[in-house]
Formats: C-alpha cells, sequence, structure tokens
C-alpha cells in the first residue's frame, strides 16, 4: 500500500505515518519542516516502512503538484492520500492579524483542495484510490475561542461531502472524512494564540495513535464518516438527536477549556516558522496508566 500523508511531521499526521509504517506501507511524508520530517522518516524506517520524504507547504500549488510526482515516480501509484495538515488560530475575531488569518485559510482551506485535487485526478487515472480527509468535530460545533479555525473546518468538511457524490459513480475510489474529537497533540502550542491564557487539548483529550488507528481502518474499508473516543461518539450522536443543544453546550463547554489557568507568553505560537522538530503527543493527558491506556487502545483499533 502507497500512502501519501500531510502534516506528517507532527501530532495526528505523525502518528498515523508510524501506524502505516508498522504494517509495512511505503510511505510519501510531507509537511513545511525538512528536520521534523527526518525524524519521522528514521522512526518509520525502524518499524519498517519505505519512505520517500518530500518537503512541502501544501498551500503552494507547484509544491503538491510536485509531490504527486515524485510519489509516482517512486512507487508508481498511490493507494492512499491522507490529508492531515492544519494550523490553528485562538481567540475572539479580530484578536488575529490579517497575515495571520490568510496563512489559516490557504493551509486549512486552499491546501486541503490542492490535496484533494491531486489525490482524485491520481485516482481517476488509475481507477482506485482512497482519500482521507481529517477534518474535526468543530466542523459541526460552534467554538466562540476559536471561530476561525471552526470556519475552515466547517469548509473541509463540505469539499469531503461533495465529494463524495462526486465519486459516487466510481466504485473504486472512496472519500472518507474523519472527525477528531480533543486530541493530545503539540497542535495548541503552534497555534497562534490571542485568549491570553495557555491553550492546551480540550478534556478529556485522547491519545493521537487512537485516531490514527481510526484512519488506518479507513483505509482499509472506506467509511463515509469516522471518529475516535467515547466523547466523539456522544456529541455525534446528541447533534443528531437534538442538534441545537448540543451545539450549545459544546460550544460552552470547549470555548471554556481550551484554556488552561495559566497566561500565554507573549508571542505564543507561530503559522508562520514550521518547527525544527515534531511530536505525536503533545503532554496534556496526565498519569501514566491513561496514557498506556491510550496506546492500548489504539493498538486494538478502537
Amino acid at each position: 500500500m502507497v500512502v501519501v500523508i500531510t502534516g506528517a511531521s507532527s501530532g495526528v499526521g505523525r502518528a498515523t505515518a508510524l501506524a502505516f509504517a508498522a504494517e509495512g506501507a511505503e510511505l510519501v511524508l510531507a509537511s513545511r519542516s525538512p528536520e521534523a520530517l527526518s525524524e519521522v522518516e528514521r522512526d518509520c524506517r525502524e518499524r519498517g516502512g519505505q519512505v520517500l520524504v518530500v518537503p512541502t507547504d501544501i498551500a503552494d500549488p507547484a509544491a503538491v503538484e510536485r509531490l504527486t510526482t515524485l510519489a509516482l515516480r517512486r512507487f508508481g501509484r498511490i493507494d492512499v492520500w491522507v490529508e492531515a495538515a492544519a494550523v490553528g488560530i485562538a481567540g475572539p475575531l479580530g484578536s488575529e492579524s490579517v497575515d495571520e488569518i490568510r496563512r489559516l485559510v490557504d493551509t486549512n482551506v486552499f491546501g486541503t483542495v490542492l490535496s484533494a485535487r491531486a489525490a482524485l485526478a491520481t485516482f481517476q487515472g488509475q481507477g482506485k484510490g482512497v482519500l482521507i480527509i481529517v477534518g474535526s468535530l468543530l466542523s459541526l460545533f460552534p467554538n466562540p475561542m476559536v471561530p476561525l479555525y471552526s470556519m475552515t473546518k466547517f469548509a473541509a468538511r463540505g469539499l469531503a461531502l461533495n465529494l463524495q457524490q462526486a465519486v459516487a459513480g466510481h466504485p473504486g475510489i472512496r472519500v472518507c472524512l474523519v472527525l477528531p474529537g480533543p486530541v493530545d497533540t503539540p497542535f495548541f502550542v503552534r497555534a497562534a494564540n490571542h485568549t491570553g491564557r495557555q491553550l492546551r487539548a480540550i478534556p478529556p483529550a485522547y491519545a493521537p495513535e487512537r485516531l490514527a488507528a481510526t484512519i488506518l481502518a479507513c483505509a482499509r474499508r472506506p467509511r463515509r464518516q469516522a471518529t475516535a473516543g467515547v466523547v466523539a461518539h456522544l456529541a455525534l450522536a446528541a447533534h443528531r438527536l437534538a442538534p441545537r443543544a448540543a451545539e450549545w453546550f459544546v460550544a460552552r463547554w470547549s470555548a471554556t477549556l481550551i484554556t488552561g489557568p495559566r497566561p500565554a507568553a507573549p508571542g505564543s505560537g507561530s503559522l508562520f516558522d514550521p518547527p525544527p522538530t515534531g511530536a505525536v503527543q503533545g503532554g496534556y493527558r496526565r498519569g501514566r496508566v491513561r496514557r498506556r491506556l491510550g496506546a492500548w487502545m489504539a493498538h486494538i483499533g478502537w
């Protein structure tokens, strides 16, 4: 299986790369940071995966085209494309700079479109393939503390729903939408933060490896929509039964808990400079037992 993963240097993308590597997949890993990608490349090779690293800004059309070309040149096909790259802004509307808005939309919306377009063009030429778009529960629920990030995830969900209809006549091509709830990743440290307080994964955050297991399951048996974790499943069920009440509750719960009690350092977070190193987890889950439980649940695919 040949798998392209964007946003592979950190968080869910990195966990997904390691999960596919353990299955012996041939991997094409993309992110903006060459240094962080080299770390993931080493870890994936240790798990048995074949790896091609392609530093890529998915908001750059030429870079996405190069990513596709190099993947096909190396492996001859692309079976699965996982779109997991994203950046974030936290704070009330108007607290962010115009440049931050552009970077957010360029990555989360324009970049997702470019990746989806490249993936589907490749799949149509092959006659088969699976596109997996990693969205968020915030594509269904509002969070007034991250209104612009939530907006971009609504856009990604809308794209996925439309593409699912577009490929309905092509049985070999599938589009999957994965909707994570709160996940313990470094995303919150790197988001542009205008709240005045430190950001954190909304508790109870769960292990990125669990979401990676869900993505791996979608690659094997594609589904229109998937999520992971009890909280996420309960939120989706509540939204089906009573959408307005669920949106009201989740908006207040998530807006309150996304920040901690400590003040944020001045200028914390950045959308513009990719970090030289990456990690799977953000360190927001407290307790050794809970972290081990998350890893075990990911291992059994739950």
